[in-house]
């Protein structure tokens, strides 16, 4: 349960205690994650859309990069990893879509 916080609201912005941790969103609305800068490199956390509010990964400064050019996820159970391999820059992996 340590590795798991979830999130009843509808925005979220990453903070070094979100390392390593599962985000579960319950939203019924949109939901929004911020990656901050500053996290450092190897941050590393994983998002879940577990309500019906698509959850959507934003910049908050960082560089934001996938494979796809997509931010979001498809739909509620999809999961996105947002990992930090150089400072102040996020790559997303996981069920995006638009």
């Amino acid at each position: 349960a340590d590795g798991i916080l979830t999130e009843s609201g509808t925005t979220r912005t990453l903070s070094s205690v979100d390392n390593g941790k599962v985000i579960y969103c319950t939203s019924g609305s949109a939901v929004t994650i911020t990656c901050a800068t500053g996290l450092g490199v190897g941050f590393s956390c994983t998002s879940i859309q577990g309500g019906a509010g698509k959850v959507t990964v934003a910049a908050g400064g960082a560089t934001l990069q996938s494979y796809s050019g997509l931010y979001s996820t498809m739909g509620q159970y999809a999961v996105i990893s947002s990992i930090s391999p150089v400072a102040d820059t996020f790559l997303l992996a996981g069920n995006l879509g638009v």
